[in-house]
């Protein structure tokens, strides 16, 4: 089985908070050790701005996300994220878009994360760092 096939197998078997219905993704590839991971999300019409493009605070959700999924295939836990700084570098074009995000640094309290989202157009949309808080055991 795929690193992305196993990632999708472990996240189907969670259970889904209700706001995951407004990103819904799928795995398009993934790297356990290093914490990286690539998603496809489904065109949402409904995250259209008065521009025709996705609206920003959509955007840094789908980014949120992407360090969610990229944390949780390093640490297989769920982490809260407390920290996330978007550049919207292009309008992000409505439509089915891809995001990459990848584990800058594990350490025993704080996870950083780094985010790229691409709208459908295929142009690089928002980049993003994350900082995501590991539980107290």
């Amino acid at each position: 089985m795929s690193a992305a096939a196993e990632l999708q197998q472990l996240l189907d078997s969670q259970p889904q908070p209700v706001c995951a219905r407004l990103t819904p993704c799928r795995v398009e590839d993934a790297d356990f050790e290093a914490g990286r991971v690539r998603l496809r999300f489904a065109p949402q019409p409904a995250f259209a701005n008065h521009f025709g493009h996705v609206q920003g605070g959509f955007a840094v959700a789908m980014v949120d996300v992407l360090v969610s999924v990229a944390a949780f295939a390093r640490t297989r836990a769920w982490l809260p994220t407390v920290e996330i700084k978007s550049s919207f570098v292009a309008p992000m074009t409505l439509g089915e878009c891809v995001g990459e995000a990848v584990v800058v640094k594990a350490g025993h309290q704080l996870v950083f994360l780094e985010a790229r989202l691409w709208g459908a157009d295929g142009r690089l949309a928002v980049h993003a760092t994350a900082t995501a808080l590991v539980p107290a055991r």
